[in-house]
């Protein structure tokens, strides 16, 4: 795959560490390791970052002047105002067209650097930049966040699979839109396989809120 630019270090050196996340073992936690929401492994990178090509020359949504229109960003003009671009590559997802990725591609006259991480997706009119991921090196600065706030414990609890959590709802997210059951079934690849012992459910301040 061709994306037409370059990666930043600190993506392509954590790939050549780990390649995504396998969820189907049966002796471990079922949901990915960023608070519920899995890591891709470059196979699934592809064919998400693939996916949305198409959606680039859609006439009702990436090609669509009135949908653009709609787009902002956090901070303001610091992300492109597109519904999609080829300059964004997902890391992470929710396995139902929203991720947390790399932008290649900022908006020329704001504020942003190519490779700062972002919230981007079919629900994110407002793109935003994650704390602790602006710059050409946000992509190891946030996973350095994310391994300080696994080691804290404070922001999320592991529960049993189906333990009867008031949170349950949490996992609506996590259907494929792929395949099996997605808005957008039988599309390509990407599902959430396996079933495992149990699962993130944020907690504190954040309890039952959506990971994304």
């Amino acid at each position: 795959m061709t994306i037409g630019f370059s990666l930043p270090p600190a993506v392509r050196d954590s790939y050549l560490c780990y390649d995504g996340q396998e969820l189907e073992s049966k002796e471990s936690c079922s949901d990915g390791i960023f608070f519920g929401l899995p890591l891709l492994s470059i196979e699934q990178i592809t064919q998400e970052w693939r996916f949305w090509r198409n959606v680039d020359e859609d006439p009702s949504s990436g090609a669509n002047d009135e949908v653009r229109g709609w787009m902002t960003s956090c901070p303001a003009g610091w992300v492109r105002s597109e519904y999609s671009c080829r300059g964004w590559l997902p890391l992470i997802t929710d396995h139902v067209g929203n991720y947390i990725g790399v932008d290649l591609s900022p908006a020329p006259s704001g504020g942003g650097a190519p490779g700062q991480v972002i919230l981007f997706g079919r629900d994110f009119d407002t793109k935003v930049v994650l704390w602790r991921g602006e710059g050409e090196g946000g992509w190891g600065r946030f996973l350095q966040f994310v391994a300080e706030e696994l080691e804290a414990g404070e922001m999320w609890s592991l529960e049993e699979v189906n333990s009867g959590s008031e949170d349950e709802e949490d996992t609506v997210g996590y259907e494929s839109y792929f395949s099996g059951g997605g808005s957008g079934a039988g599309l390509g690849g990407g599902d959430r396989g396996g079933s495992g012992a149990a699962g993130f459910r944020l907690t504190g301040d954040y309890k039952g809120w959506p990971v994304l």
